[in-house]
């Protein structure tokens, strides 16, 4: 409503601040009375506060704006329900109050009056000249608007004259203007001219760190999920040492035996060879020569059946190893293609963490030079950025 009823003269602007006060706590019995009724009470206070502006301006020299008139009773005729109780109990505080203000500007001298008048009508004018100025050329500079959810002009302005209308004296009416001069040309500096350039600088730069941000989020939890899968590897390749250790002794056997001695006739007794028949005469002897082809057979049949079976253990520790070797490599070529993608990972991790650690610095920086009231009005942008700026604070 505030906008609506926008005007720089002292009585209209005072309607402006009536209408304008809001988290009134409610009277009770409005809070409970039925909405019919208290749209007829808010017709009758309503007409009140029209008749109490109308003294208040033949006191002060200076009647209030028809057209702002006009507008608060289009304003009152199509309130909502669920304001109606509210507005009731601005408008009866704000009757009040104005009466008061009446009985207070009877009672002064004439002299102390118009000197009053005089110097808190001049801070009025110079005020809301600063705030035209800075408002329109807010409004106009559409780069500098995207900045802010509102304007820092109009709801600065807005707070200096609900300050003024609460104001119990003249003086403090008085130095209210006087700071807000100051604080509102600080503001204006800060967002027009040059000042509205560093500001679209800054916000770039801001949309920058925020998308840095987000992408540095990213590559860290990629950088912590191929750690773990690095670590993995290296314990499984930890592993396969283990598991060739189990067939290495049987992969390395020597599957020789020990030569066969052919000559058998050299391990039977002394033998005495008869002359004519060409045999041996005692039979110990040629018993044990007669069985000499057989055992030398069989000793070598037992010695090729061990190193068959040798050679058979062997072969089949050496396929195990070379299966093992094999997993080994493979493993192992994965986990220098995750090295390669983690160290990738990693110096891009420390590139745009350093980046941005040096832009946090340069806006934050920047951003302790604004005024609160700038300071307060900045956009989603600059919520995202504050949200994410504490990530680099305690580095």
């Amino acid at each position: 409503m505030s906008l609506l009823f926008r005007s720089n003269t002292p009585s209209t602007r005072l309607a402006l601040a009536i209408l304008c006060l809001a988290l009134i706590t409610l009277f009770a019995p409005l809070a409970n009375a039925d909405t019919g009724e208290m749209r007829a009470e808010l017709d009758v206070a309503h007409t009140r506060l029209i008749q109490v502006l109308e003294e208040h301006g033949t006191v002060i020299g200076e009647m209030p704006d028809a057209d702002t008139i006009e507008e608060m009773h289009v304003y009152i005729a199509n309130l909502p329900d669920d304001q109606v109780a509210e507005t009731l109990a601005d408008v009866v505080r704000a009757i009040t109050d104005i009466e008061n203000e009446i009985e207070r500007l009877k009672t002064a001298s004439p002299e102390e009056s118009d000197a009053a008048d005089s110097e808190l009508a001049q801070l009025h004018d110079q005020f809301y000249d600063i705030y035209s100025t800075c408002s329109n050329t807010f409004f106009k500079n559409k780069k500098v608007k995207q900045l802010f959810k509102n304007s820092p002009c109009d709801e600065y302005e807005e707070k200096i004259d609900l300050w003024v209308y609460g104001a119990d004296s003249e003086e403090e009416k008085v130095d209210l203007y006087q700071d807000g001069i100051a604080n509102l040309s600080k503001i204006t500096k800060q967002v027009t001219g040059k000042g509205a350039e560093e500001l679209v600088k800054i916000y770039e730069k801001m949309k920058s760190f925020n998308e840095s941000h987000t992408s540095l989020s990213a590559l860290v939890v990629e950088r912590e999920s191929l750690e773990k899968r690095l670590s993995a590897i290296v314990e499984n390749l930890d592993g396969y040492q283990s598991k060739a250790d189990n067939y290495s002794d049987d992969a390395s056997l020597n599957c020789r035996a020990e030569q066969v001695d052919f000559d058998c006739g050299n391990r039977c007794e002394r033998r005495v060879r008869d002359p004519i028949l060409g045999t041996y005469r005692n039979k110990p002897d040629m018993d044990c020569l007669n069985s000499c082809n057989f055992q030398e057979k069989r000793a070598i049949a037992d010695v090729n059946e061990q190193i068959d079976d040798c050679i058979d253990e062997r072969d089949w520790a050496r396929d195990k190893l070379e299966d093992i070797e094999s997993d080994y490599n493979a493993e192992r070529s994965r986990g220098m293609a995750l090295s390669s993608q983690f160290e990738q990972v990693k110096d891009q991790v420390k590139m745009l963490y350093g980046r941005n650690k040096n832009l946090n610095m340069e806006i934050g920086q920047f951003l302790e030079q604004l005024h609160p009231q700038v300071f307060g009005m900045m956009g989603d942008e600059f919520q995202h950025y504050r949200m994410n700026a504490v990530s680099y604070w305690d580095e």
